[in-house]
């Protein structure tokens, strides 16, 4: 059984029952979920309608209308262009699909690459370098950030780092923490603009930092982790507000997510059985807007 919920912020565990709070809930709405299988959840109400023609699609895509194989960061902000790779440890392709036509090019070799996000005229990559450990087993350490044009020319290093290159908006790439650093120790955020070439650091607050997603403005969803979790709202460096706080254990935003324009939809899960899905708008501000006590429900696009 579905429990459905609207909550204030700062709620952290909710009951099986339906409740209101003074925050505008989003606009009704059914948002692409996985409920097993791939579907749309109708919010609020949480009434649940599988979506036959989905095939093997993971991911809304809302501007086309149907279901499609990857979600972002390899999805381009129009919906219009995915990026996918393939290879093995020691070189890969990067492949541009235009998912209209199903055209698949091959716009960078060697490598290997794993994706960070797709822009109008490149597609931008973290060269990675396959090590084996004893303790963690396989790891990709990274290699820097790179810039591949779609105009046919060759890749450009942008970075030499080890950073975890992870989203690009707004003419922007984000990184991360070291992606050798396994443990996850304290780490910053970074904006590295690729217009002026300038890598600005954007939160860092002696904490382990998950970036979760940034919306078509460039506002940032940054999750700091230490004794607890907190969420902040991140629009610019030295400009964070938290939006959401909770126990190691409670429900919390995390991945699979969607955006769509300023929106951002975001799933969530506590170890007790919980899952949870969250909105975050500029009207609305940030949410729990249902909860699921029986089995996973996850974001899977934005809103059809």
């Amino acid at each position: 059984m579905i429990a459905r919920q609207l909550a204030l912020l700062g709620l952290l565990v909710v009951a099986c029952s339906t409740q209101q709070s003074a925050t505008p809930s989003p606009a009704p709405c059914k948002l692409a979920v996985i409920d097993g299988s791939p579907g749309f959840l109708t919010v609020p109400g949480g009434q649940f309608t599988a979506a036959p023609d989905a095939g093997d699609g993971i991911y809304y895509d809302k501007s086309l209308r149907k279901w499609v194989p990857v979600g972002p960061p390899a999805l381009s902000a129009d919906g219009l262009e995915s990026v996918y790779i393939d290879g093995d440890t020691k070189t890969s392709k990067v492949h541009l699909v235009d998912l209209r036509s199903g055209n698949d090019r091959v716009v960078a070799s060697g490598g290997p690459w794993q994706v960070a996000g797709l822009s109008p005229d490149a597609v931008y990559v973290m060269r990675v370098e396959y090590v084996e450990t004893n303790a963690y087993g396989r790891l990709a350490i990274g290699q820097g950030l790179w810039q591949v044009p779609l105009d046919g020319s060759a890749p450009v290093q942008l970075t030499s780092d080890a950073r975890a290159w992870l989203w690009f908006a707004d003419g922007a790439v984000y990184g991360g923490g070291s992606t050798a650093d396994v443990a996850g120790g304290p780490n910053d955020i970074v904006r590295f603009d690729v217009q002026t070439m300038r890598q600005t650091t954007l939160f860092s607050r002696g904490v382990r930092s998950r970036l979760l997603a940034v919306d078509a403005t460039g506002v940032a969803l940054i999750m700091g982790e230490a004794t607890d979790r907190k969420l902040w709202l991140v629009s610019a460096a030295g400009d964070a507000v938290p939006v959401w706080s909770g126990g190691m254990d409670a429900p919390a935003p995390d991945y699979p997510f969607a955006v769509d324009g300023s929106d951002v939809w975001l799933s969530g899960a506590a170890p007790a059985h919980l899952w949870a899905i969250y909105h975050s708008s500029r009207a609305g501000g940030f949410q729990l807007v249902a909860t699921f006590n029986d089995h996973p429900v996850t974001v899977a696009g934005p809103c059809a």
